[in-house]
């Protein structure tokens, strides 16, 4: 037979299409595709983890402070990306999500790069646990997403690495009984200690005059608001009782 498939081809003629038309139906959808990359910027918290996965480094970040905390830019470049969805799998907060839109054929390359901004405000203090009531249970490491967590269950203790911690409050978030909390470091002052002997050299050396001692009582006192923390008072104690540090409410 000279036309093998000239059967085939009429049958054809009056059978549907195995294909869609390009685009596909709005609502067609495809199981388990990984396409265009869509970003909600009000939902990050800024831990830093889509970039530290990125395995082509297609996701930068871009930070300008402003009153009150930081406008963070970022970038998904869709021309790196390899659309493996680790960005998706680690983002805590679901605010990277990667979508079923596979129109992705562009003219000009910013059409294909996904841009969001995110403000993060300042946080005080740095990264405290009371470990009176934690229960060691690791969760805050095991979310960190700089590692700056370490919880050892058997000696019962937890510290954190402050220059690592990027504050993005997942540790918090995730803790189930509620011990951890950003805390304003105590200011700093002169502090007083049972060393002294009220010898009155603290007082007479402060240029603010903001230190009293009764020696009959045995009494120091001190006007925080007075006060320059200029340390003659500490040079000059004979005792070494006076020193410079965090002072409690």
């Amino acid at each position: 037979m000279m036309f093998p498939f000239f059967g085939t081809a009429i049958g054809n003629l009056f059978e549907k299409p195995s294909t869609e038309k390009f685009p596909c139906p709005e609502d067609m959808g495809m199981k388990g595709y990984r396409g265009r990359i869509s970003f909600d910027g009000t939902k990050c918290v800024d831990c830093g983890m889509c970039i530290k996965v990125c395995a082509p480094m297609a996701i930068t970040r871009e930070v300008e402070e402003v009153d009150g905390g930081y406008n963070i830019k970022r970038e998904f470049n869709l021309t790196s990306c390899t659309f493996c969805a680790y960005c998706q799998d680690f983002c805590s907060t679901k605010a990277i999500q990667l979508t079923q839109d596979y129109h992705m054929v562009a003219e000009d390359p910013e059409d294909l790069i996904v841009k969001g901004e995110t403000f993060k405000k300042k946080v005080l203090g740095k990264l405290a646990c009371d470990v009176d009531n934690c229960v060691f249970c690791g969760l805050c490491m095991r979310n960190c997403p700089e590692q700056a967590i370490t919880v050892d269950r058997a000696a019962k203790t937890w510290t954190v690495n402050h220059d690592e911690c990027v504050k993005c409050g997942l540790c918090i978030e995730k803790c189930p009984k509620k011990v951890l909390s950003f805390k304003e470091a105590a200011p700093e002052g002169v502090l007083f200690s049972d060393a002294c002997v009220y010898c009155t050299l603290c007082a007479k050396k402060c240029p603010m005059e903001a230190i009293t001692v009764d020696r009959e009582s045995k009494t120091w006192t001190i006007d925080r608001e007075k006060c320059v923390k200029c340390g003659l008072c500490i040079s000059s104690c004979p005792k070494k009782a006076l020193s410079m540090g965090p002072v409690e409410e």
